[in-house]
């Protein structure tokens, strides 16, 4: 119980730093970055290989993938993004067929697949990307402490892949048990599969 309580104090701790050190990215910064994290899902082997993918709509501070996003509907392949389930409290995949009809902001402000939308009967995704504060060479990622990412990935099978902008590769992050671990890192500067 004591090593838990610390695992749960350093995930606070390093949240706050992360926090910080977005809060510090200058916009423009963040944007070439994106642009080079797009590129790089795009040259990885698993990219042309993926018919269903789950994205995310990014927040301010998370990189910003919707460029890649529209490339998966213009290729033809299925796009899936998380819509809350209040009676669950949790995040399932929603199919959307067009990034302007489809979208309305959700419950954290953030846009989400309209109500329209059919929810994903299917338990495996050929590659959902995940966004996060932190992640570490062993697959580890640090969210932002309500467990939605991980209560959805603990039910969805298929490659995941840690999205993440320069400061959020980290030496090491702190984990629980419910914790999803992720594939392979994707940063601006490298492509990394996770090490056990």
């Amino acid at each position: 119980m004591e090593n838990n309580k610390m695992v749960i104090q350093a995930k606070v701790e390093l949240r706050k730093v992360q926090l910080s050190a977005a809060r510090n990215l200058n916009p423009k910064d963040r944007e070439i970055q994106s642009r080079r994290i797009v590129e790089q899902i795009k040259s990885h082997p698993m990219w042309p290989q993926s018919d269903t993918v789950f994205g995310f709509m990014p927040m301010k501070d998370e990189p910003d993938l919707l460029p890649l996003l529209k490339d998966v509907l213009d290729l033809g392949k299925k796009l899936c993004l998380p819509r809350f389930h209040p009676e669950e409290n949790t995040y399932k995949p929603a199919i959307i067929a067009d990034m302007d009809r489809d979208l309305a902001p959700g419950k954290f402000g953030i846009l989400e697949p309209t109500p329209k939308c059919s929810t994903l009967n299917s338990s495996h995704m050929d590659l959902t990307l995940v966004p996060g504060l932190a992640f570490d060479s062993k697959g580890w990622r640090l969210g932002r402490g309500k467990g939605f990412y991980d209560r959805v990935l603990g039910v969805l099978d298929g490659v995941r892949f840690g999205i993440a902008l320069n400061h959020q590769w980290v030496k090491a992050v702190p984990h629980e048990t419910l914790d999803q671990k992720m594939d392979w890192i994707i940063t601006p500067s490298l492509v990394a599969k996770a090490s056990d």
